[in-house]
């Protein structure tokens, strides 16, 4: 299979033996006030010229994760741009946008690695699962080789305004019913907390 994530599609994700779901919410509701600092930077950020995936990923989902980052101190790191090359012959290899690692103080990516996200530009956010279903697949993989066989690993697929959280457990994977956006920044900083938490 010459592939990479980019190109997977939901027939290859049944040939890796996934199952993909969906459910109204994997979250409970959550709010979380986002701090002045972030507020700030996406007021400035948001009147600059965002005309492709890298802008929206520095300038959006880079502050929020740092938020996310320093509320969680001492507990995850992220690792930004990385080839994440896992097993070529089932396409798992490729370019991950953010990789998150529960190893705090790590220098390079170690496991436990805990969720991915996916930086989308235009596309619909579900059409991008594919990918992001088998971005997860690989840590999960990853993760065994290192004798981490966490019960499960998130993944998000995000344009910087829209985020859609998957929970893959096993062999299937849970799509959220539900998505949250910048414009309600306590719900989606809830969110993000109370999926970090089921990692202490």
């Amino acid at each position: 299979m010459k592939k990479t994530y980019s190109q997977y599609t939901a027939e290859d994700l049944k040939a890796l033996g996934i199952d993909i779901v969906r459910t109204a919410s994997l979250f409970p509701t959550k709010a979380i006030a986002p701090s002045p600092l972030l507020l700030t930077l996406l007021e400035i950020n948001q009147q600059l010229p965002m005309e492709s995936e890298k802008a929206k990923s520095e300038l959006l989902i880079t502050p929020i994760l740092n938020e996310v980052r320093i509320r969680n101190a001492q507990k995850i790191t992220y690792f930004s741009g990385y080839q994440f090359n896992i097993d070529a012959k089932r396409g798992l290899k490729g370019f991950c946008d953010f990789i998150i690692s529960k190893k705090w103080d790590a220098v390079f990516i170690e496991s436990p690695l805990i969720a991915v996200v996916e930086a989308k530009h235009h596309q619909d956010l579900l059409d991008a699962v594919p990918q992001c279903v088998a971005e997860m697949v690989a840590m999960q993989i990853f993760n065994e080789r290192h004798q981490e066989n966490l019960p499960f690993i998130y993944g998000i697929v995000t344009n910087g305004y829209e985020w859609l959280f998957l929970k893959l457990q096993q062999n299937q994977v849970v799509v959220d019913g539900q998505r949250y956006v910048i414009q309600n920044l306590p719900e989606l900083l809830g969110a993000w907390q109370t999926l970090l938490d089921q990692f202490d």
